[in-house]
């Protein structure tokens, strides 16, 4: 059996290092663009306002929340207007976000969402936590995947 050198181990540790930092330390003017565009997506659905909702997500996108269950983009934009007037949103807020790079034109950012109000007369769920994949076509960061999850209260220890 060959026994690797000492200083390749180390050599190779280092370039994966160097490697991982650059991936996932990415350009923080990315990054806090694409939290203000996460926040421009929720204000969108707030107000109703479709064409900013459509800004920022991509026509061929999808989303898994608890309403809708899988869901193609289309399929939430053709249902948007009779949706938003549903809901009533009082105050919200995103905290937590953290960004994962994929790749230089891939990003995740997951979040914990907070809020109250409601949809269909039922309270929001919050808090919940959510994360979207955001692609950059032709320039822009747009969002391809979104996913929602709320938070469940652990029952007291006895």
């Amino acid at each position: 059996m060959r026994r690797v050198p000492a200083i390749a181990v180390g050599a190779w540790m280092l370039m994966w290092a160097m490697s991982a930092t650059s991936s996932w330390a990415q350009d923080a003017q990315a990054e806090k663009s694409i939290i203000a565009n996460e926040r421009a997506v929720n204000e969108a659905v707030i107000k109703g306002n479709v064409a900013a909702f459509k800004e920022h997500v991509a026509d061929d996108g999808w989303s898994v929340d608890g309403q809708m269950g899988r869901a193609p983009v289309s399929e939430f934009i053709h249902q948007f207007d009779a949706m938003t007037k549903e809901t009533k949103i009082s105050s919200w807020d995103i905290t937590e976000s953290k960004v994962q790079w994929v790749d230089a034109n891939t990003a995740i950012h997951s979040y914990k969402w907070t809020g109250s109000g409601t949809s269909r007369g039922q309270p929001l769920p919050s808090p919940v936590w959510a994360s979207t994949v955001w692609s950059k076509k032709s320039g822009k960061w747009m969002a391809v995947f979104h996913q929602e999850s709320p938070s469940m209260q652990m029952p007291a220890k006895k």
